[in-house]
């Protein structure tokens, strides 16, 4: 699989690429990223699973206030919560509820006698929950409510939506054709109503192309949509938006515009995905030993330090591709700059831009020497190097370094051909 080389205007001075680079160059051309802001990179939701055995008297009191009918709410943990049946699809009997908290407890397992040892608890955290909290501050809540509830308690596994929000990229009109899954089909549905299941797995479009989503929720699922468009619909924008606005951009202005669509990648992690992640980490690289069932990602802050890494690999396994085996480039960006629970020290840092052109010089000759033999190295002809050059971001330095010379652009166009025909013939590009 061939990526994208990654620079920016300093790394080219110095004749190196830059991880975080938004210039991006291949043998299919340049492309230029600065546009896109990553606003936040998150864990969406967090659904732990605890197994014990029931402590029957609390178990007791809360169906006895389930049995008042609807409506019925109690208070435990010093929480108030809204007392329900668990949804069908949950597996489990119960619900206690409190959507201002953002905290959903599922509880009593359908298929496990309560008086027995079995996965009875299962605690759902909402964004605004987690955003919140610390991963250490969530799972002691979690605790909290398991050490009540079960006696002999014990993790079992979690679920984890991890989200991307990000501007300055939408889902491009070929979006579906160019999409890559490991699924052995994908279908293009343009309506709800026509959702099919094939070897479990989905892939749909809903509207106009304002969702798509991939796999089943019992594995690793991938949704992408209007971001912008759901939590207006949900009444949740003010919520989203004080979030965004903390997002800058590397000259520390707001990378957050109100007028402009957001748009959000999301990779969900089912437990059992999560288990074979775990099974499959190497912990003696000399002799391939792997983590055994009973360890692993059991628990939401066992899955915290690994979830960046998680991130890329799901992103590799549901990609974006510009051809056959050349990963989409804002792809790439996206896969690559999220971080995860990764605080960056308590200080700001911006560097000072010198002026175009003025004791720059030796920078930009730097950098344009270095651009010129990447071009040369990928085969570019003189014209698109001329035109990727405008739009490096070194452009107007470039300029004025020739403007002060007096060099007018058809002669500029002769110094480009000349220097990538010199270093095809001997330079580093040869």
């Amino acid at each position: 699989m061939e990526r994208w080389n990654r620079y920016s205007i300093a790394s080219l001075e110095k004749g190196e690429q830059d991880p975080f680079g938004k210039l991006l160059i291949s043998s299919a051309g340049q492309r230029e990223l600065d546009d896109i802001r990553i606003l936040n990179a998150g864990v969406d939701t967090v659904r732990q699973l605890y197994q014990g055995k029931p402590c029957l008297y609390q178990f007791d009191e809360i169906i006895r206030v389930y049995n008042e009918g609807h409506g019925a709410t109690m208070t435990l943990f010093d929480v108030t919560w809204s007392v329900g049946a668990g949804a069908a699809g949950s597996g489990f009997r119960y619900r206690l509820q409190n959507n201002e908290l953002g905290v959903i407890v599922f509880f009593q397992a359908r298929h496990t006698k309560v008086e027995n040892i079995g996965t009875h608890l299962k605690i759902e955290l909402s964004p605004h929950f987690i955003q919140a909290r610390s991963p250490q501050q969530c799972q002691d809540f979690m605790y909290n409510i398991a050490a009540h509830m079960l006696a002999y308690v014990e993790p079992v596994g979690c679920a984890i939506h991890l989200a991307l929000d990000v501007q300055g990229w939408e889902p491009p009109k070929d979006f579906m054709p160019r999409f890559v899954t490991r699924s052995k089909k994908i279908m293009r549905i343009d309506g709800i109503e026509e959702l099919e299941f094939a070897h479990s797995t989905i892939a749909t479009t809903y509207g106009r192309g304002e969702t798509y989503m991939f796999g089943t929720a019992g594995a690793l699922q991938c949704s992408i949509y209007n971001k912008t468009l759901e939590a207006k619909h949900r009444d949740k924008m003010h919520f989203w938006e004080n979030i965004w606005q903390h997002a800058v951009k590397d000259d520390l202005s707001p990378a957050y515009n109100p007028e402009e669509t957001v748009w959000r990648i999301e990779l969900r992690f089912h437990q059992s995905v999560l288990r074979e992640y775990a099974q499959g980490i190497p912990c003696n690289v000399d002799t391939g030993e792997v983590l055994d069932a009973s360890h692993g990602f059991n628990r939401f802050t066992d899955v915290v330090p690994h979830l960046s890494g998680l991130w890329r690999t799901a992103m590799q396994s549901y990609r974006l591709d510009t051809r056959r085996n050349l990963i989409d480039p804002a792809w790439q960006v996206m896969q690559e700059d999220a971080r995860f629970y990764c605080h960056e020290p308590g200080f700001l840092y911006k560097r000072a831009r010198k002026a175009p052109g003025l004791g720059n010089e030796k920078n930009v000759t730097l950098a344009f020497g270095n651009l010129i033999s990447i071009y040369a190295r990928q085969g570019f002809r003189t014209h698109e190097a001329v035109r990727f050059l405008q739009r490096s971001g070194m452009w107007e330095d470039l300029a004025e370094y020739y403007r002060r010379r007096g060099v007018d652009s058809g002669q500029f166009r002769q110094i480009v051909e000349q220097k990538l025909i010199e270093r095809r013939l001997v330079g580093k590009a040869a």
